[in-house]
């Protein structure tokens, strides 16, 4: 007679040690994966600002300082420095259509001819931002492109090297172009309220409509006019994409800081404690000595 063939299975007992024991592995790895994407990602937002920082030498380089600038063959100043930097960010064909949709029109910024306006140039998107990839639109049915990065108008007053006042050549940088920021984060909010990178109203009226957007001071305490918001304004500082008064000062969706292009081409990470020598950090000609963590 065959002596019937054991059956190979497992108990409840042994399932739930098995689950368990997966369950574990899973919670030690799942932050490993999420700190190295994490890292990633800003290692690719901060080689994002380095290009764009040397994209705005080769532009001072040929145009013999820094944009905005104006003159025969250069779009209405109402364009961002971003988008002056477009020939010179392999995006010569956007460039093109851009001079010539100032010419048709030079004020309102129809799209067309304006196509720039909800053009996505993703170099100027951090790749921890995934809701900048794709043209957005804002409560009152305006559909544009958004970046992640901002000039530093300067600390308080227009001392630094990126703001309204066209062609600053590197020269006037006498704190030593290691020792200034030109380039910052700073995520557009969820309100879309700031963060257009081609053009739009309000780059420099701080109060409840839009901005900043193009450029940005930096300061070590709340100042500002906007009622509906409470500081701190233009303080680097943790912030939010759903709190619209995070636009007021530069922040990142990376943990701990932000990072930050200088004006000898070079781009780092700060901290959130560097916020006590950023100031000293974004004016040109301060005289100030700052040793950089």
């Amino acid at each position: 007679m065959v002596a019937p063939q054991k059956r190979l299975a497992v108990t409840i007992v042994e399932l739930l040690v098995v689950l368990g024991v997966t369950g574990v592995l899973i919670s030690l790895v799942l932050p490993a994966v999420q700190s190295v994407r994490a890292s990633a990602s800003r290692a690719a937002c901060q080689n994002n600002l380095k290009q764009i920082a040397l994209a705005l030498h080769a532009y001072h380089d040929q145009q013999g300082g820094l944009p905005p600038q104006t003159g025969p063959g250069s779009p209405n100043t109402s364009l961002r420095w971003l988008g002056f930097l477009l020939p010179y960010v392999e995006q010569e064909a956007l460039w093109t259509a851009t001079v010539q949709a100032f010419r048709i029109d030079p004020i309102a910024f129809h799209n067309p001819p304006h196509i720039g306006y909800a053009t996505v140039v993703k170099l100027y998107t951090c790749p921890a931002d995934g809701r900048l990839l794709v043209p957005l639109t804002d409560q009152f049915g305006v559909t544009a492109a958004y970046g992640s990065y901002v000039g530093i108008f300067g600390a308080r007053s227009p001392d630094g090297v990126l703001g309204p006042e066209p062609g600053i050549r590197f020269a006037a940088v006498t704190d030593g172009m290691s020792q200034t920021v030109m380039l910052g984060e700073r995520p557009p909010p969820d309100s879309l309220q700031a963060g257009r990178w081609y053009t739009g109203s309000g780059e420099y009226r701080w109060g409840t409509d839009r901005g900043p957007d193009g450029a940005m001071f930096v300061i070590t305490a709340a100042w500002a006019s906007d009622p509906q918001c409470i500081g701190p304004f233009y303080v680097f500082s943790y912030g939010r994409t759903d709190n619209p008064c995070d636009r007021y000062h530069l922040w990142s969706l990376h943990p701990g800081g932000a990072n930050f292009a200088f004006t000898d081409g070079s781009a780092r990470f700060l901290g959130y404690p560097a916020s006590t020598i950023l100031p000293a950090l974004a004016t040109r000609d301060g005289g100030e000595v700052v040793e950089i963590p």
